[in-house]
């Protein structure tokens, strides 16, 4: 009973983090994200309860060429590998002269290719230009339905060789990074600083509207962590159609009780 007693008054302190797991083999990934949240909740009246737990996991992969299905399967995997909620994200290229190709493959063909085999086949074609996607899922527990979050980008591809681009001392990032020039902006993000990358990138946009989420559903999901700490059925079931989820004032799935989003 004292136990019991306890863990209801620890998750239900505001000062009590919120644990989340994201199963990534990608140390970048976890660098990008951590920064990205300590931005938001800078400039967020709410304070920052997420606490980030690196699962250091590559975790198999479906293929699709809907951008959402597979960090979809990978945050229920993962989830069920840290026993807890998980994120999950993957990246797309979207490169315009090929028809959006290849798009949630370009892991693939960034490994394959490298960067400069990727901008030679682009080579030939006059429009460069190409769309970055982040697809970020999010599982609040073992069996529970993801939550998809999305950033979206625009940009050009360039020579990863020409040095009108490239050649700063502190060239970093990982992946495409060195070939993707968002719009607007001169350099690629291998040229920028973290945090400005952060605050423009594909993946900035997305782990942003999964922070705004959190903020909006903080007591909630405290609530049903609290309900599956204790075994009891005081929260219902997140399996299908286990909660709201809401948007732009629209039901999405329906349910006994509900998360909200902006």
């Amino acid at each position: 009973m004292l136990l019991l007693l306890l863990l209801s008054i620890l998750l239900l302190d505001p000062s009590v983090s919120y644990t989340v797991n994201f199963v990534t083999g990608n140390e970048m990934k976890i660098r990008e994200v951590t920064s990205i949240i300590s931005q938001h909740f800078s400039t967020s009246s709410s304070s920052n309860y997420i606490s980030l737990k690196h699962v250091p996991v590559d975790l198999p992969e479906i293929q699709s060429s809907d951008a959402s299905v597979i960090p979809k399967h990978k945050a229920a995997l993962g989830a069920q590998l840290s026993g807890g909620p998980c994120i999950c994200e993957d990246t797309s290229l979207c490169i315009h002269a090929l028809g959006g190709m290849p798009g949630p493959f370009i892991k693939f063909f960034q490994t394959s290719l490298g960067n400069n085999g990727l901008y030679k086949i682009l080579e030939a074609y006059e429009d460069k230009s190409a769309t970055a996607v982040c697809t970020l899922a999010f599982v609040p527990q073992v069996h529970g339905d993801p939550v998809v979050f999305q950033g979206v980008i625009e940009g050009r591809l360039v020579d990863p060789d020409d040095p009108d681009f490239h050649g700063s001392s502190s060239s970093q990032g990982f992946g495409w990074d060195s070939i993707f020039i968002p719009q607007g902006y001169d350099v690629p993000f291998s040229e920028m600083s973290l945090e400005e990358k952060c605050k423009i990138s594909h993946r900035g946009e997305a782990v942003r509207q999964w922070a705004s989420f959190m903020e909006l559903n903080e007591e909630q999901l405290k609530e049903r962590e609290k309900a599956g700490a204790m075994s009891t059925n005081s929260a219902p079931g997140l399996g299908h159609r286990g909660f709201n989820f809401m948007k732009d004032g629209k039901e999405i799935w329906e349910g006994p009780r509900g998360f909200q989003v902006k």
